[in-house]
Formats: structure tokens, C-alpha cells, sequence
């Protein structure tokens, strides 16, 4: 005799999952057809307290958890967002302090707000600005000089894994909105960060030009992005050849070498930076 079929059961994290999905489809549809909002403004008010609870404890495990499994929620249901329906639930989400958040928390919103850009071109245009403002850490007070890197910049392992989260969302959004490369390049440059902004946070928003400037999808604005680097490099009032950032012999530096004078010292924009050229275009 054969053996009965076996039947596949859900843990319980899943069944929690399942019906935490079907509450945010339910607010979402109640919100568009007007019938019932006390979901929905129920939802908003519940992403509001989690996002706040967590930027006074970001160590809290359990409300992370939380926080990610109704973003996630939201998330599958992505399709059903719409402009002027659900603005407030996308401001609540768009809020998350995205570098200050738990990684499981950054990785979810990043997500929903990749898969906004995607779905719903209303959304497009925010959605990238927060993308290309999380390239680099919020402002902050200046570090004491005792505690300031003056050795060769280096990206935190912390800095090297939230920017990487954001980069991955850039070239999935690349891949699958065609136009969104081209809309984004502006954002970028807006947000290049004032000269007077630390080295640290020029050099980590520089790099992630670069990452992007370098993918797949990023070919097309390669140019515009390169650019853009070399015309903030200057403006920080650092001495800069272009023979310095592509590394492109031009068969000139012999004749210019022996023409200088004895005292004169080429000065290398990435030394000065305190990193070579090799970091300097790091991919997260």
C-alpha cells in the first residue's frame, strides 16, 4: 500500500506572515474604495510607531523583526499602492532613517521602494531622491580632531554594507524602469554634499557615483556622472589633472616632466585625499 501524501504545513512564522498580508491588503483595498479606512490609517499609524521607537532603539531586536515583517507586508502588495490614496503610508515608509535602521529594516524599505519605482511611475521621482540622499550617511555634528581618519579613507565595514544595500536597489531599478538612469542623474548631482562636508562623506558619495557610473545600466549616463565627479573634485579646491582620476598615459608626461622645475611637485588628487586610485573607485 502506498503512503499517504504527505501535506506540506506552514511554520507558524509563515501563517503569521500569510495573515499579516492579508491585513495590509484589506487596508489597502479599503483605502481606494472608501468604504473602510480604519485600516489603512491603522497601518500608517502602526509603520509611524515602529519607525520611531527604532531611532530610540535601534538595538531592539524584536520591534526590527516587527518592523520588517509589516514592511515586507506591504511590499507583496506593492501593486495595489496608489497616488493619492496611500501618500501617507508611503511618507511613513519613505521616513525610515535608512542608515541609522537595523540592516533587516534597511533591507526591506529598500526593497518596497525599488518595487515602488517599478510599479508606479507616480512614486518614481521621490522614491529615487531617497535612494540617491541614502548614498551617504544623514548630516551630522563634525567628529572631534582626535577622532578624525587621516590616514588612507577606507569605508567602514557598517559604511560598506548599507551603501551596498542602496547600490544593489540603483541597478535593480536600472534593469527593469529604462528611463530611470537618466532621471536619476540630476538627482545625483543635487546631491553631490557641499565641499565644506568631511572628507569622509565626499569620498563615500564619490564612490558610489562611481558604482554607478560603472554598472550595466548605468552606461548611458557614464559620461554625465564622471563629469560631474571631476567638476566637484575641483570645486574643493584641489589641483587635479584628468591624467589623475582615468590613470590614461597621454604621452605628454615625459616632455612636461623635463620642462618642470626641480622644486615643482605634481600634486595627486587622491593622495591628498589620503587613498589611492584604486579605492577612490571601490565598488561597495
Amino acid at each position: 500500500a502506498k503512503a499517504p501524501a504527505k501535506k506540506s504545513a506552514l511554520s507558524g512564522q509563515e501563517v503569521a506572515a500569510e495573515k499579516l498580508k492579508k491585513h495590509v491588503l484589506a487596508a489597502l483595498q479599503g483605502k481606494i474604495q472608501g468604504n473602510d479606512t480604519s485600516k489603512y490609517f491603522e497601518l500608517v499609524r502602526t509603520l509611524g510607531d515602529y519607525r520611531r521607537r527604532l531611532e530610540r532603539e535601534p538595538g531592539n531586536e524584536v520591534l526590527a523583526h516587527m518592523a520588517t515583517n509589516l514592511v515586507k507586508a506591504v511590499q507583496s502588495n506593492v501593486s495595489l499602492i496608489r497616488e493619492n490614496r496611500h501618500d501617507a503610508l508611503v511618507t511613513e515608509i519613505l521616513q525610515f532613517r535608512l542608515w541609522t535602521s537595523p540592516e533587516i529594516v534597511r533591507a526591506a524599505v529598500l526593497l518596497l521602494v525599488g518595487d515602488l519605482v517599478v510599479v508606479n511611475n507616480a512614486f518614481a521621482s521621490t522614491c529615487l531622491q531617497v535612494v540617491v540622499y541614502s548614498f551617504v550617511p544623514p548630516p551630522a555634528p563634525p567628529l572631534p580632531d582626535s577622532l578624525l581618519r587621516l590616514d588612507r579613507w577606507q569605508p567602514s565595514p557598517t559604511e560598506s554594507a548599507a551603501q551596498a544595500l542602496v547600490i544593489n536597489t540603483v541597478q535593480r531599478v536600472f534593469t527593469l524602469v529604462p528611463t530611470a538612469p537618466a532621471n536619476m542623474v540630476p538627482l545625483v548631482i543635487q546631491q553631490l554634499p557641499h565641499k565644506l562636508r568631511p572628507r569622509e562623506v565626499q569620498c563615500l558619495y564619490l564612490s558610489a557615483m562611481f558604482a554607478v557610473a560603472e554598472m550595466p545600466g548605468g552606461a548611458a549616463v557614464r559620461e554625465s556622472l564622471l563629469a560631474a565627479a571631476v567638476e566637484h573634485l575641483l570645486s574643493i579646491d584641489v589641483e587635479i589633472k584628468w591624467e589623475d582620476i582615468v590613470d590614461v598615459r597621454t604621452g605628454q608626461e615625459d616632455e612636461e616632466g623635463d620642462s618642470e622645475d626641480e622644486n615643482e611637485v605634481d600634486v595627486d588628487v587622491f593622495q591628498l585625499a589620503g587613498m589611492t586610485e584604486n579605492e577612490f573607485n571601490m565598488n561597495p
